[in-house]
């Protein structure tokens, strides 16, 4: 059995890897650019864009 893949998260790194500031939205052509570059950029790109899909607090649906 393959071990679990483990991703320490930073908070605010994906913007500091694109070069915005932390307010900014990340768009989608930023997460297609971070996940050409491949690694550790891809893994933060695809959680980025996993995230998106969740029900944050507040900003949800009724």
């Amino acid at each position: 059995m393959r071990a679990p893949m483990k991703l320490h998260l930073k908070k605010g790194q994906l913007h500091k890897d694109v070069g915005k500031p932390a307010d900014a939205v990340i768009t989608a052509a930023d997460i297609a650019k971070e996940k050409a570059r491949g690694g550790v950029f891809a893994k933060r790109a695809q959680f980025a864009e996993n995230a998106r899909r969740w029900r944050h607090a507040g900003k949800s649906k009724p």
